[in-house]
C-alpha cells in the first residue's frame, strides 16, 4: 500500500509524500494484540492494510467501532494537541498497518505547513464520516430509521 493511496494524504506533492513514506513502518499484529488503551499517550497514527481492528471505548459498557476496509486510518489521536488516545484499539484479527510515528510526521509538517494544513482538512473529513456511521448505529441499535431522524451536525 502506498501512502499516496490514502485519502488522508490526498493532494500533497510527490516530494513530500515521499518523506512521509519515508517514515512509514509496515507491521504485522496478531489477533487479540492491544495496540494502544484508552487514556495512553497518542505516539503513533495508523493505516490499516488488511484485517479487523475495533475501537472500543469502555465505560460503563463497551462501544466497539470496527475498522476493516483497506486504507481505515486510526490512532489520529496522535494528530490532535490532546494528544491521548480517546479509544483502546484491539486487533479483532491477523492484521497489517502501516505505523507512522507522531513526532516524525510533526516535523514534516513544520517543514511543510500547508500540507498540514490538507492533512488537518482530510482528517476532519475522515472524523465526520465516523461520527455520522457511529449516529447512524446508534439510531439503529434505538430502532429509529436514521433516514429521518438523523440528527444534522455541520
Amino acid at each position: 500500500m502506498l501512502v499516496k493511496e490514502i485519502e488522508l494524504f490526498g493532494g500533497i506533492s510527490p516530494a513530500v509524500l515521499k518523506e512521509i513514506a519515508d517514515i512509514c513502518t509496515e507491521e504485522k499484529y496478531p489477533k487479540d494484540t492491544v495496540l494502544f488503551e484508552k487514556g495512553d499517550n497518542a505516539e503513533n497514527l495508523y493505516i490499516l492494510k488488511q484485517g479487523v481492528l475495533n475501537l472500543q471505548i469502555k465505560d460503563g459498557g463497551i462501544l466497539t467501532f470496527s475498522l476493516s476496509e483497506k486504507g481505515d486510518i486510526f490512532g489520529w489521536s496522535s494528530l490532535t494537541e490532546y494528544g491521548q488516545y480517546t479509544a483502546s484499539g484491539v486487533c479483532a484479527s491477523d492484521i497489517e498497518v502501516l505505523r507512522i510515528d507522531r513526532n516524525k510526521l510533526e516535523k514534516i509538517f513544520k517543514k511543510h505547513p500547508e500540507v498540514g494544513y490538507i492533512v488537518l482538512k482530510r482528517l476532519t473529513n475522515v472524523i465526520s464520516k465516523r461520527l455520522l456511521t457511529a449516529y447512524r448505529q446508534l439510531l439503529a441499535a434505538r430502532g429509529q430509521d436514521h433516514t429521518t431522524t438523523s440528527p444534522s451536525y455541520g
